[in-house]
């Protein structure tokens, strides 16, 4: 506690405003100050309690421009554009790849970093962007004086932000600084709108901040709108998901990953991602049930969190079946249960499937994940009905009869059962799902041809 107290002051000392270099913030925007205190006071408070309770995530944030970063090549670097791309976790992080092969292939001299908002993210974007990205960084918590410092630490070009990655106070001193701004596969849940219509016209300056701002579906951009943007900074493009999952499947090698686990081709395996502890029992119940009707049935499942893994293996232990961890492997006894517990891997396992599960969609406290990473392996899919971040593409998955949607361990087994032994829905899976991908493709190209010409037009001003 102590020690997440110190990084946690630390940080603000290193951090706060040097007289010397507020210059650059002369320039106020118009809004309403009181705002502007409320969150700066709302962040800080935020900051006390993680070093307090958090302390791993007070030393995430522990850092100072001259300190925390691997070396000063951010800033020495004469490499233009310098482009700064951000996501709050894991799942943006890995949207975010065929933005970073796209950008890196449009500017190959250009000077690229990333950032994600939580260690999960920053563990992800160092696994499958590091042949793209020049720098992996911390998101700095966004209080005025903390993030202006930062920009003038980085300088960057052209700031892009994932999805729902909206802080006011970095987005306000970019705009100051005359720093391109977009946002990509931006989404607008209800929930979020509803409570930032109380406050309309502070997020209207917000959402002013960007230059483009690229929805991912419909909804979204209709809320977007209702804000009183100008229609030529709004555009529908749909979510780059579809694109990056496309650069990941390329990669991944399937054959090879059955072939490290002893898996026979013809061997029916089920995968369950991004399990979360509420869903745990709900799970070993839904395969027990499979395992009596499909004997040689194995499941791989993939929990959220990394630290409920273990917690996971005694679970499935208690009840008899042969459970193994992916770091214990490769191991001589054979396994019914395999728990990954490895970070990024999630989306190679799901090419393994004859038809998935994806978590966080059982619990009404629970919004879904990205349940398009097992669709492109062309399987069924299943969920349960509490998928929010993906309402709009659930939809669609299910009118298409892609995916099937779960309330309970029986109704779960009995997908998983029929994903495994109907071959019908699994050819029709198969065919829609090609479809789909091969329709909502080529989104980034559109995103990064924009951007190209922005920049460009702003450059030779």
């Amino acid at each position: 506690m102590k020690a997440g107290i110190l990084a946690t002051a630390r940080t603000m000392v290193d951090i706060w405003p040097r007289k010397k270099e507020m210059s650059s913030d002369q320039e106020q925007l118009k809004l309403p100050w009181f705002y502007q205190v409320l969150h700066n006071f709302y962040i800080f408070l935020l900051g006390l309690i993680a070093a307090v309770f958090y302390p791993y995530i007070s030393r995430f944030y522990a850092f100072s421009p001259a300190s925390l970063y691997s070396s000063s090549k951010i800033k020495q670097s004469n490499q233009r554009p310098k482009i700064w791309i951000h996501g709050a976790s894991a799942g943006e992080i890995g949207a975010a790849l065929s933005l970073c092969s796209c950008l890196r292939e449009r500017y190959p001299h250009s000077y690229i970093v990333c950032s994600a908002a939580n260690p999960d993210g920053k563990r992800m974007a160092q696994e499958i962007l590091a042949p793209l990205v020049n720098e992996f960084i911390s998101y700095p918590l966004d209080l005025s004086w903390v993030v202006s410092r930062f920009l003038d630490f980085i300088q960057p070009d052209i700031f892009i932000t994932m999805e729902a990655e909206l802080w006011p106070n970095f987005l306000f001193s970019a705009k100051r600084k005359g720093i391109k701004c977009y946002l990509v596969s931006g989404r607008v849940s209800q929930q979020t709108f509803y409570w930032t219509q109380k406050i309309k016209n502070y997020w209207r300056n917000v959402l002013l901040s960007f230059d483009t701002l690229f929805m991912a579906d419909q909804l979204s951009y209709e809320r977007v709108l209702k804000f009183g943007l100008p229609e030529d900074k709004v555009l529908l493009l749909g979510n780059i998901k579809t694109d990056a999952l496309y650069e990941r499947k390329k990669k991944s090698q399937p054959e090879r990953l059955a072939q490290n686990l002893g898996l026979a081709a013809d061997l029916p395996v089920i995968v369950a991602g991004s399990i979360h502890k509420e869903e745990e029992e709900l799970i070993l119940e839904a395969f027990d049930k499979v395992r009596k009707m499909v004997p040689q049935v194995k499941i791989i499942i993939a929990p959220r969190h990394l630290d409920c893994c273990s917690q996971l293996v005694q679970l499935f232990k208690e009840k008899n079946f042969a459970v193994t961890s992916l770091s214990k492997l490769p191991a001589d006894e054979e396994w019914e249960v395999l728990i990954i517990d490895q970070m990024g891997v999630l989306f190679d396992f799901y090419g393994l499937a004859q038809v998935a599960f994806v978590g966080g969609s059982l619990c009404k406290n629970m919004r879904g994940h990205n349940i398009l990473e097992p669709a492109i392996w062309e399987i069924p899919v299943c969920y349960g009905p509490y998928v929010v971040s993906f309402q709009e593409v659930a939809s669609v998955l299910k009118s298409k009869g892609l995916s099937r949607v779960v309330h309970n361990s029986e109704e779960l087994a009995y997908a998983w059962y029929q994903g495994i032994t109907d071959t019908e829905w699994r050819k029709n899976a198969q065919m829609e799902a090609h479809h789909y991908f091969a329709q909502a493709g080529r989104i980034t190209e559109k995103i990064v041809d924009i951007i190209t010409k922005d920049w460009e037009q702003s450059r030779n001003a």
